[in-house]
């Protein structure tokens, strides 16, 4: 009985304890409390993400340049009319983009039962958004393997402020995006490459790589040469053979259709012309000295070696303007600098100022590169291999323009080596037997970190907050607008231009334009490319051989297209032509065939 009455004691003791210790949270506050303390980086990210996406989730992803190509290619793919551009009289095969973006594109359009872009746009930027929200994750996941949680945080926030990268590439329908994403996976996957199911899995993702955009052959390359540099010769091979089969499908493909007679015997003489972008292959395009400026000619061997030096010094700026801010933004940037300081600075003070902006995204460029060797030398030296691989890749190319697009992919990598990189400088200032080795220290890693953070996110507030209408018609001539990211007043102009001819044209009208993709999608008209000669008379017989009854004539300035070659024509054969509508702006002009 007086054991019993103890017990009774003890446990009563014991509850009184409990209740009169401090609050704890228990059960199911316990679980949130773990998650909250785990994934806090992952939430501040994706809040980023989300901000940066909310004034842009509505209306459809931008068509500029090659995302028009990949609409009219997903949309024959969605007719049952195969791999075609059906903006080119006879809707020609198509040989240089490969297929996984406008398959896509099919899909959407399928689901949807219609292939108004409107309509598609709008779902297929719902789809962008997720898939650069996941790009982010996954940044963030693959730099918490070389880094500690709030740098690894640093590097996916600046990776979503990065204009180049993220704000750009994930407004547009190019390959960008998704490709980034799968090569994001595959190095994640390729971190735990010793068991068969991610091994798999990176075969895959390496497959989908190459198949979005050519340039996936760097990671499939990256992985073969792991295995040759690991002498696991027996798993280079299987390596190899995973990697040919996309590699080989592409290629058949691309075979087949130069060796078809549609190939050999175009629908007008310069169709398949080496200067022809999305009508003929990289090789092919590749091979002119200047792809915008045929008359140049073709490469020859003792020209390589010009345009590997002035490519190989380009990269790190190049890498700087896509990991940090492009060059080009520095005299809004340096603007905004005299608003906050009340000050106004002289001419030449611009210009030092200019050229100090640029020297430091080009050493921003540089440090990355030498976190890549530092990186090399130790366990995630796969992840300096790509790079090295993929820069490589992209020297030997003629569109030095064109060096940002390669690089989205590698614009994590880029800043996880810079952070890398300051980190060790920091660590050796520390070791420095000084008095201000620990206020160098820490200046050496906030002012750079700092200083990214700052003009990122004044580029990114002012590109959110002046952003351009792009104009779409219904059938009925009714405009929906929309705002767009760096839509700037030139392809606003084209809007106006191509509905007018929509409205105007005779049902067999052909349209000569930089943008011929975009052209047909906007009209319903087939549209080419002008030729590109500069001699006029030629120039004027192969469109009449087309024929062409309308020419645009735009103000984009580069690549100079318009500017170069179709003005040409039009100022040497004026009575050939007469100026049919001048677009809002002035200067763009749509001129039509009097005879």
């Amino acid at each position: 009985m007086t054991e019993a009455r103890n017990s009774v004691k003890d446990k009563t003791r014991a509850n009184e304890a409990i209740f009169d210790q401090p609050a704890r949270i228990h059960g199911n506050n316990t679980r949130i409390g773990r998650v909250v303390t785990r994934f806090w980086a992952e939430a501040v990210l994706v809040a980023v993400a989300v901000l940066l996406w909310a004034p842009r989730l509505s209306g459809p992803l931008s068509l500029k340049w090659d995302a028009s190509t990949y609409y009219v290619l997903g949309t024959a793919l969605a007719e049952g009319k195969g791999y075609r551009l059906l903006n080119e009289p006879g809707e020609i095969e198509a040989v240089q983009y490969p297929p996984l973006l406008p398959l896509i594109v099919s899909v959407h359009q399928w689901a949807m039962g219609t292939s108004d872009y409107v309509k598609v746009g709008s779902a297929l930027r719902l789809t962008y958004f997720v898939l650069s929200m996941l790009f982010l994750l996954a940044v963030y996941a693959l730099a918490r393997k070389l880094l500690s949680r709030l740098c690894a945080l640093l590097v996916g926030v600046m990776t979503a402020l990065s204009f180049l990268s993220f704000l750009q590439p994930s407004d547009i329908l190019y390959a960008e995006t998704p490709f980034a994403l799968v090569t994001m996976l595959f190095l994640l996957c390729h971190q735990r490459n010793d068991r068969p199911f991610f091994a798999a899995i990176s075969g895959l993702l390496g497959a989908a790589a190459y198949l979005l955009r050519t340039a996936g052959l760097a990671l499939l390359l990256a992985w073969i040469a792991e295995s040759l540099i690991r002498r696991r010769f027996r798993q280079a091979a299987l390596r190899a053979a995973v990697s040919a089969l996309p590699v080989l499908l592409w290629q058949v493909h691309i075979w087949r259709v130069i060796a078809s007679d549609e190939y050999n015997r175009p629908a007008y003489a310069y169709q398949r012309a080496d200067y022809q972008y999305a009508n003929v292959t990289y090789g092919k395009n590749s091979g002119l000295v200047d792809p915008f400026q045929p008359e140049l000619g073709h490469v020859q061997f003792r020209d390589l070696g010009g345009r590997l030096a002035r490519n190989i010094v380009s990269i790190p700026s190049a890498l700087g303007d896509e990991a940090v801010v492009p060059h080009e933004f520095i005299p809004y940037l340096l603007g905004q600098l005299q608003q906050s300081l009340h000050v106004r600075f002289s001419s030449d003070w611009r210009s030092q100022l200019a050229s100090a902006s640029s020297a430091c995204l080009f050493s921003a460029g540089l440090v990355a590169l030498a976190g890549a060797v530092l990186v090399a030398t130790g366990r995630q030296w796969f992840l300096a291999l790509y790079l090295a691989i993929t820069v490589a890749m992209i020297v030997a190319m003629p569109w030095q323009s064109q060096f940002r697009r390669y690089l989205v992919p590698v614009t994590p990598l880029t800043l996880l080596f810079l952070l890398l990189a300051l980190l060790a400088i920091r660590n050796w200032l520390q070791r420095r037997d000084s008095r201000w080795a620990c206020v160098t220290s820490v200046l050496a890693m906030t002012v750079p970190v700092a200083g990214i953070l700052l003009v990122q996110i004044v580029l990114a507030t002012h590109m959110l907050q002046s952003m351009q209408p792009v104009r779409y018609y219904d059938a009925s001539g009714r405009e929906r607008v929309f705002k767009l990211i760096a839509y700037p007043g030139e392809w606003q102009a084209l809007d106006s231009a191509f509905e007018w001819i929509r409205r105007h044209a005779g049902p067999t009208a052909v349209i000569a334009t930089s943008v011929p993709h975009l052209a047909y999608l906007r009209t319903g008209h087939k549209a080419v490319l002008p030729p590109f000669e500069s001699d006029a008379d030629t120039a004027g017989h192969l469109l009449d051989e087309v024929p062409v009854g309308y020419v645009v004539l735009d103000r984009f300035g580069l690549p100079g297209i318009s500017e170069r070659y179709a003005a040409l024509v039009v100022a040497h054969k004026l009575l050939d032509w007469r100026l049919a509508f001048t677009a809002p702006d002035g200067r763009t002009r749509v001129y039509e065939r009097t005879h």
